[in-house]
């Protein structure tokens, strides 16, 4: 099975912080600071010796090497290949004397995905002479392994302050007898119960500081490796080759967030094997929310002398309350869909060897902003303002990540849900696969055949049938995921070629 990393958020009890604390963490992560801006700098220096090229899926991307950035760096007592590293061309630990060799490594790795994000955000353009990368913004951060830090949770009555505490490693904090000796800097953390389930369920691999300056609060971010104990169909005890086989394609919309349909070896699609997830309610929630918004920005535009600090200013602020509670009910809306539609999934499974297919709509929003010659021969919008304003919130890749997540943490083999990319599937017929015309919006109709359908079922039924395409129709051994690039091997699909008659 495969590992999931999620991040889970942890606030630090900053009023029960000493001066002394705060002051620590502040040199601490200022340091850390200044230790990536330098590594930033010498990986722009030498980058002839440094970068490598990788191509990934058709694409070129740059990569740095980091055992050559540590030979230019960091010196080594220990033989390292045979010979000591005694003199580096940019020697860091005089610098910074009493930063430790691990400290030094995870601050290389996060100047080393500073650098890869800078660059291969603009890998479609070419690099033109004197291009400057963005500089590193001076965020209090720091990145700590699992081996220099304590999680502790105290029985109650011990400690009034708090009950769980965080010891990490005091590097400025260092005695030079016969070894260095390192004192622990202990952190109260605001832990819930759900906070410790979450720790639970895996390992924690690393740790993250931040520092939040509106708020004048600190914050720790645990990275946590789960790794699902069981299949699905392994509790239940049942074999899936005995079951029948059936897809389940799916189909992400804007006007209607989901619409699935279900393709058994009957050959026929029943109303059972229909499905709409709608969330009506939040539609009705958010065009209200969206109305109060506006309303407020016209009237804040409209006035002429507006108050320059937006602190003091009472629009403002009422305008920023709207917009966070906004965005938490659009993020409860959204898990809400997500349960709905893995609910109907674990449904299907009792009763069918099923696969999910979700459709990937990779490419809209640029799509609905590029230009085409007019009649006049000048350039206009492919789309309107309207649809644009509709299109442009929409977070499709959430939503499909979101649904991945749940589905390989509630035990379902990662082979089982899969990401395609939905081309031109809404506009060929489901029947005969030839070109549609849409008389009213919803509805498909194809001239050929005369069968008309509802557009997001018949993009729901296409997607389930290019799944099938790749199993009776191969260009290769493997199935490739578009969303993560992996691939599975044909083979673990033989039991689905009772499906064929819907190629036919």
């Amino acid at each position: 099975m495969e590992k999931i990393v999620r991040t889970l958020r942890v606030r630090v009890k900053t009023e029960k912080l000493t001066k002394f604390k705060k002051d620590r963490m502040r040199k601490i992560t200022g340091r850390d600071t200044r230790i990536i801006e330098e590594y930033v700098k010498i990986i722009r220096k030498e980058e002839e010796k440094v970068i490598r090229k990788i191509s990934k899926q058709g694409e070129i991307r740059l990569k740095v090497h980091k055992g050559k950035l540590d030979e230019l760096t960091l010196t080594t007592t220990k033989k390292t290949n045979k010979k000591k590293r005694t003199v580096v061309p940019y020697d860091l630990k005089k610098k910074f004397p009493n930063c430790s060799h691990d400290e030094f490594q995870e601050c290389r790795d996060v100047a080393v995905q500073l650098y890869e994000q800078g660059y291969n955000k603009k890998k479609n353009r070419k690099r033109k002479k004197g291009y400057i990368l963005p500089p590193v913004k001076r965020t209090r951060k720091q990145l700590i392994n699992k081996n220099r830090f304590i999680i502790e949770h105290l029985p109650k009555g011990k400690n009034t302050l708090s009950r769980c505490w965080v010891g990490i490693r005091d590097s400025l904090d260092t005695q030079k007898r016969k070894k260095r000796t390192h004192r622990r800097l202990w952190i109260p953390l605001e832990m819930s119960e759900y906070h410790q389930k979450e720790i639970r369920k895996g390992q924690v691999k690393s740790l993250e500081l931040k520092y939040n300056s509106q708020k004048n609060s600190w914050w720790v971010n645990f990275q946590i490796t789960i790794i699902p104990q069981a299949d699905l169909y392994k509790k239940k005890k049942v074999d899936p080759s005995l079951l029948p086989p059936a897809v389940l394609g799916i189909d992400l919309g804007e006007k209607i967030p989901g619409a699935g349909v279900l393709l058994t070896s009957t050959g026929k699609i029943s109303p059972n094997h229909i499905f709409f997830w709608k969330m009506k309610e939040w539609k009705k929630r958010k065009y209200i929310y969206q109305q109060k918004i506006r309303r407020l920005q016209r009237k804040l535009a409209k006035k002429k002398n507006t108050c320059k600090d937006k602190r003091s200013n009472k629009g403002y602020q009422t305008l920023k309350k709207l917009r966070k509670r906004y965005q938490t009910l659009s993020h409860a809306y959204l898990y809400a869909f997500i349960n709905e539609l893995w609910k109907d999934i674990v449904e299907l499974t009792q009763d069918y060897n099923l696969v999910v297919v979700v459709g990937y709509p990779k490419g809209v929003h640029s799509k609905l902003r590029k230009k085409v010659m007019n009649q006049d021969y000048r350039p206009q919008n492919s789309s309107t303002r309207f649809t644009r304003k509709k299109v442009h919130p929409w977070n499709y890749y959430q939503i499909v990540t979101l649904l991945r997540r749940m589905c390989l943490l509630n035990g379902l083999e990662p082979e089982r849900i899969l990401t395609l990319q939905e081309y031109l599937t809404s506009s060929l017929c489901s029947k005969c696969g030839r070109k549609t015309i849409r008389p009213v919006r919803g509805l498909v109709y194809c001239s050929h055949c005369h069968y008309t359908l509802h557009s997001d079922l018949t993009c729901a039924i296409n997607i389930g049938k290019l799944f099938l395409r790749f199993l009776f129709r191969p260009r290769a051994s493997t199935l490739v995921d578009y969303l993560t690039g992996q691939h599975f091997s044909l083979t673990f699909y033989t039991s689905f070629r009772g499906l064929n008659q819907w190629l036919k």
